[in-house]
């Protein structure tokens, strides 16, 4: 089972949209650090509609402690508008993570350059878009790993 990593998000219907999608997939959902909002935020709800209780989904305050454990126990993958290398390059495995930072930072780059062999990016056209929506990001490289396993859905 895959699972998606946000790492520090900042806008409840991102989460809550994220959820969604990793319910309807069976995909497992780790929201890690400090959030922008509530997890019992109104909106969070909304988003992800009356699913949570059906979602395989956990919450890690800590990140750094987070961060560790994954990277010394899981095969991973880093998200971010920072790669050259395209996300359709990857080779995506049923028990990888898929690590997405915040809305309005990304992941930390100390992080990134630390582990740059992991990265890749969602391909944009258009040089005066700095990033996809949290939300679509996910469901485009989700779908991705989940197409390259078709016997995991």
């Amino acid at each position: 089972m895959f699972t998606i990593v946000l790492i520090e998000p900042q806008i409840p219907p991102n989460t809550g949209s994220t959820g969604r999608l990793c319910g309807a997939t069976n995909t497992r959902l780790h929201v890690v650090g400090k959030l922008g909002f509530e997890l019992s935020d109104r909106t969070l709800k909304r988003a992800g509609l009356d699913y949570w209780d059906h979602i395989d989904w956990e919450y890690f305050p800590d990140t750094e402690q987070y961060l560790e454990k994954m990277i010394n126990e899981h095969s991973y993958h880093l998200l971010t508008t920072k790669s050259n290398t395209p996300y359709t390059s990857k080779e995506f495995n049923k028990d990888d993570f898929i690590v997405f930072g915040s809305e309005t930072k990304g992941i930390d780059e100390t992080f990134l350059r630390s582990h740059w062999e992991n990265t890749c990016t969602i391909p944009m056209e258009n040089p005066n878009i700095r990033s996809l929506n949290l939300a679509t990001s996910v469901g485009i490289v989700l779908y991705e790993a989940l197409r390259q396993n078709p016997h995991d859905q």
